[in-house]
């Protein structure tokens, strides 16, 4: 474990991310068994929730923040494999198993929710509507994955890019204030979601900017034209996946 444990002042049932798991698919007598049974904790940003290889001691539910889930590739070169905001669950790729298969980094300061292998064990028994969802869960996931897999693949530098920023849109969706994405990362850490190099990223954003797609605010990404960067990937049928 990267970081010490201890318990939430805020109830469960009186959380305001109503898109957790235990909200949305536990019976109210669990939601309370799990509020004592949980631990709440913070990480800051670039800290690890957990790591590659770490033994699986249970499930993340993300209270609030921002994390991406990365896998350690040839030459120790990370790739981004997933990333997660607000009500999502993390370490789910290891659950079952004796050690995780990915890590999971906090992007920003983040406070996660963290339930055991025992108690999700007896939740998982007592809520088959919680069961269910997570298996709907794993399903939609592996879709999702083999269908960008496959995208990845086959498209194109400009595809990939175009691809990277509908998927930071539909998960941390964009600032009301500015338009801006309501995530900062660096053009490595872009690279990392696309599978290029930060060269690439950098001269690509240049090219939609220069096209009226996006404009850039310091670090910060407007998407300017939101339709237009789903047309540029509008062949490899997405649509599913990136609404916009």
């Amino acid at each position: 474990m990267t970081n010490s444990y201890k318990k939430s002042n805020t109830h469960c049932s009186d959380c305001s991310t109503k898109t957790c798991f235990v909200q949305q698919f536990c019976v109210t007598t669990w939601v309370g068994i799990i509020n004592q049974s949980r631990n709440h904790s913070l990480y800051k940003k670039g800290q690890h929730i957990f790591r590659e290889g770490d033994r699986v001691f249970g499930l993340y539910f993300i209270q609030r923040g921002k994390v991406k889930v990365v896998s350690t590739g040839l030459n120790g070169r990370e790739q981004i494999v997933r990333l997660a905001a607000d009500g999502h669950i993390l370490g789910h790729r290891g659950f079952g198993s004796e050690t995780y298969p990915v890590g999971a980094v906090a992007m920003e300061d983040t406070q996660v929710c963290f339930l055991d292998n025992a108690t999700l064990e007896d939740v998982f028994i007592n809520n088959p509507k919680f069961t269910y969802g997570l298996m709907m869960f794993y399903s939609t996931e592996l879709r999702k994955t083999e269908v960008r897999l496959r995208c990845l693949a086959q498209m194109t530098l400009r595809e990939k890019i175009a691809e990277s920023l509908l998927t930071l849109k539909k998960i941390f969706g964009v600032n009301e204030e500015d338009g801006t994405l309501n995530v900062t990362l660096s053009r490595q850490e872009m690279a990392d979601i696309a599978g290029t190099t930060a060269e690439q990223v950098t001269r690509e954003l240049t090219n939609f900017e220069n096209e009226l797609l996006i404009t850039k605010q310091g670090k910060k990404i407007v998407l300017l034209n939101a339709d237009g960067l789903f047309n540029i990937i509008a062949t490899h049928n997405v649509n599913k996946y990136f609404a916009v």
